[in-house]
């Protein structure tokens, strides 16, 4: 008899688990929200304000910086979000193609 898989067993990448002060912030600066759930496509964004819910709308494209302020850690990405669940928001990584 087969048994059916969980969503988190059909996973593509395993989820890393980020400090509780981790946070996204803008291409100005500004907070979006906590980051939660980071894995090798995406993460979780738990928004800040009213604000940032606007600027992190399905479908937006974004570069994001994600802060860890305990140890100092900065890594800057460009992401899509993707979808929304409750509180938090979706978004997946995407390469964004400069042209010249």
């Amino acid at each position: 008899m087969m048994s059916k898989s969980s969503p988190d067993e059909r996973r593509q990448f395993e989820r890393l688990v980020l400090s509780e002060d981790a946070v996204a912030l803008d291409s100005d600066g500004r907070e979006l929200g906590r980051v939660s759930q980071a894995g090798g496509g995406g993460f979780l964004i738990f928004p800040a304000t009213p604000d940032a819910v606007k600027k992190l709308a399905v479908g937006n494209r974004l570069t994001i910086t994600v802060h860890e302020p305990r140890t100092r850690a900065r890594n800057t990405l460009d992401v899509e979000v993707r979808y929304q669940d409750g509180k938090a928001l979706g978004v997946q990584f995407v390469n964004e193609q400069k042209t010249r």
